[in-house]
């Protein structure tokens, strides 16, 4: 045993008297939990594998433990039992262990995500579950962390985040990462959808012309222009018969309101929303979304509507939103700027397809999604 290994146990072992259950032998109903961190859509692209784990453990206990800003998407993930939200303390360290002790009734424990982090191993050794499974940088050989690590796909593969993902499922038998279905299916709870009715109820979305949002928020530097989305919305408006809403994160929903006012058209508007998930449900009716990389492309997947992406930088095969009704505009090398024209031809195929019945859909048609997967046990 190494030092680092004897270090972790004596550590973790004061922790197990926080224990309220004894760890379950049987493989048929196990306490899962899926230790997934950082933002909204990182718990997006770890729906398969919830999914994937409730498809094969239909008698399992399956909770997600999740910073707050995961929380919404797994909460309405229908395969999840429990949703515990992470303290991030102002140590992570310190708050690692904090957030151990309310750990301590699992039997497996997925560390989720698609590298080795030193933080997420460490918490999940504190959580003393008899499997512990997690990407490791050496999997040949015994780790401090996990009892059943898992080697990281090779970079030169470029592989999606889900499938790296579903990789960590190796070890419970599933050894074929690619033979799962992706499975992004939520749950928009009534809330959500009450919010997305009374919206539309509102002009200038009452008068039942189809219409498109426009998200203006971006995680990343984005290049592409204020005035260039203006320039487009006006466009729009003068070539269509299209409804435009603005949306924006919260830090960003008095420009959007700013623009929308500025514009002084009976047919455009900026809808706060106060939620992803609330966002989600209006994306559900609208017919097309055009948005930068992030989290509003994840959540057009999600409810499987069609949507423009501006990708200005990062690693795009890695994290681009996996929707095939998804088209894509990039920054070219050296580019500091995606010229409007560009967007504007990409746009108007996506336009040209819309179908205005969909308006009129049920809840259930909208977000019906398959479910099938196929397992490759081993």
């Amino acid at each position: 045993m190494s030092l680092s290994s004897a270090i972790l146990n004596l550590a973790a072992q004061p922790l197990k008297l926080r224990r309220r259950r004894q760890p379950r032998h049987r493989p048929s109903d196990p306490r899962i939990l899926v230790v997934r961190r950082n933002r909204m859509g990182d718990m997006i692209y770890t729906l398969p594998l919830l999914h994937a784990l409730r498809r094969h453990f239909a008698q399992a206990r399956l909770t997600v433990a999740c910073d707050p800003l995961g929380e919404p998407i797994a909460r309405a993930c229908p395969a999840v039992d429990d949703v515990i939200v992470l303290d991030p303390g102002w140590n992570p360290w310190l708050a690692a262990f904090k957030n151990a002790a309310a750990l301590q009734d699992y039997d497996w424990v997925i560390a989720a995500k698609g590298g080795f982090d030193r933080r997420l191993a460490l918490l999940t050794r504190l959580t003393n579950a008899d499997m512990r499974i997690g990407f490791e940088r050496r999997a040949d050989r015994p780790s401090a962390f996990y009892t059943d690590p898992v080697a990281p796909p090779d970079e030169k593969l470029e592989e999606h985040q889900i499938e790296t993902l579903l990789r960590l499922l190796k070890p419970l038998g599933l050894i074929k990462p690619m033979g799962f279905t992706v499975n992004l299916g939520l749950r928009l709870p009534e809330s959500a959808r009450n919010f997305a009715t009374d919206a539309l109820t509102k002009a200038p979305f009452s008068l039942h012309h189809p219409f498109i949002l426009i998200n203006l928020s971006s995680t990343v530097p984005l290049k592409f222009r204020e005035e260039d989305f203006i320039t487009l919305a006006k466009r729009v408006l003068s070539l269509t018969d299209f409804v435009i809403g603005f949306v924006a994160a919260p830090a960003d929903q008095d420009k959007a309101r700013e623009i929308a006012m500025c514009m002084n058209s009976k047919r455009i508007v900026a809808v706060e929303t106060p939620g992803p998930l609330d966002l989600a449900a209006l994306l559900a009716r609208a017919a097309v979304l055009l948005t930068p990389e992030g989290g509003a492309a994840h959540l057009a997947a999600v409810v499987d509507r069609p949507a423009l992406v501006l990708w200005s930088e990062g690693p795009f095969k890695k994290w681009h939103s996996r929707c095939r009704k998804h088209v894509f505009v990039h920054a070219q090398p050296g580019e500091s700027v995606i010229p409007m024209e560009r967007v504007w031809a990409a746009l108007q195929p996506l336009l040209a397809t819309v179908k205005k019945d969909d308006v009129e859909k049920s809840w259930d048609e909208l977000l019906e999604h398959s479910s099938e997967t196929d397992f490759m046990d081993e």
